[in-house]
């Protein structure tokens, strides 16, 4: 008899069994935990057109959320362009898909090939750089994509749009909202693999100390690009989603604007928390729409001049997103994951309460098996 099936009883004496029931009663209600957020998922699919079409989008935000952390969180480098790899998978789908009649697999595949490639590319010519001036790099080349590549006649009629039809199987709304779920999980499966491998490992010994991770044998230079790649890829299957979403892209919606969006969402959910990431992907993607038909805030812009009123309802959310951002920074360090840290560590197998002398909740993708240990000698 193991001492794992022993519990201690009054007077020092061990009831045999109690922690193995004690085990499985906590297993039972994790159980119940995860079917409840499967379900919770299912039945936005199920509520209409309307509710579905908000889901997409927040699946959509969410997919640009988590590649952005594998940046920003995992790397600690801040990218100030996303928006323009979001918009190269956007492009490229869309484009293949009505110019060429690629089914809608292949386009994402395409959109993912292409945010890769553009993201590889920044990454390249950032590789020994980083802070402010990486972030300057990529918004530059964010706000070039934006005022070039979405404008070419080949591709967008001059900034009029390409057609991006979604198949006939894919046109309800519910439907289409259940593929980009099933991407979302997917993305999540795959990344809570990347934060448990020696490439985690390495992406958390650069975000401490490059100089310091270079010394211990990690091929920073080389992780950082693989990050880039990395990153670019999520992002082009997030833009190929949205364009597909639309059924139109439009260079217009990739604008710098987004970009901040990104940022705002990544950091107010908590840099390095997957969980986080995709809870506050989820609070941006709905955010504005929720604002705009808000009834009290809705009689307040009624308050002002037609267009002042209008500016009001247009630029509102953004306002109050940079408004949770301040209060986060100032606040709660840790964003919304700091605050659901408890329930992703139980419904992941740990306890409830962190145990003393834990780390920051959320880092390393929840798992905390990428910050397990810095890595040894990681190659390149």
């Amino acid at each position: 008899m193991t001492t794992g099936s022993l519990a201690s009883a009054p007077g020092g004496l061990l009831r045999p069994g109690l922690v193995d029931r004690d085990t499985a009663a906590a297993n039972g209600w994790r159980a119940l935990a995860w079917l409840g957020l499967a379900g919770a998922a299912i039945a936005v699919g199920l509520a209409g057109p309307n509710v579905a079409r908000h889901g997409t989008t927040a699946a959509v935000y969410a997919l640009a959320g988590l590649s952005l952390n594998i940046i920003l969180g995992y790397t600690g480098q801040l990218s100030l362009g996303h928006q323009g790899l979001v918009g190269t998978g956007a492009l490229f789908a869309a484009y293949v898909s009505t110019a060429h009649g690629l089914p809608f697999p292949v386009a994402l595949a395409v959109g993912a090939l292409t945010g890769g490639m553009s993201a590889a590319l920044v990454g390249f010519v950032a590789l020994r750089i980083s802070g402010l001036y990486l972030a300057l790099i990529t918004l530059v080349f964010g706000l070039t994509l934006e005022q070039s590549l979405f404008e070419l006649s080949t591709f967008t009629g001059g900034g009029a749009g390409e057609a991006a039809n979604r198949p006939a199987s894919l046109l309800p709304e519910n439907r289409y909202y259940y593929v980009c779920l099933l991407v979302v999980v997917a993305v999540c499966y795959l990344d809570s693999r990347l934060t448990r491998s020696k490439g985690g490992r390495a992406f958390k010994a650069i975000k401490e100390d490059e100089r310091v991770a270079a010394a211990m044998g990690v091929n920073v230079v080389g992780y950082k690009l693989l990050a880039f790649t990395l990153s670019g890829m999520v992002a082009g299957v997030a833009g190929a989603l949205f364009s597909f979403a639309t059924q139109q892209f439009v260079g217009s919606d990739f604008d710098f604007r987004l970009a901040l969006v990104f940022v705002l969402m990544t950091v107010v959910g908590g840099a390095g928390s997957r969980a986080g990431v995709v809870a506050g992907s989820i609070l941006f993607a709905v955010l504005h729409d929720f604002i705009a038909s808000f009834g009290p805030f809705k009689s307040f812009a009624d308050l002002f001049p037609t267009q002042t009123g209008a500016n009001i309802l247009q630029f509102g959310p953004d306002l109050l997103g940079a408004l949770l951002l301040l209060l986060t920074l100032a606040f709660n360090p840790g964003g919304l994951a700091q605050q659901l840290a408890p329930v992703v560590r139980w419904m992941t197998g740990g306890p409830f309460r962190a145990p003393s002398g834990g780390g920051a909740p959320g880092a390393s993708g929840d798992s905390g098996a990428a910050g397990a240990s810095a890595p040894g000698a990681v190659g390149p």
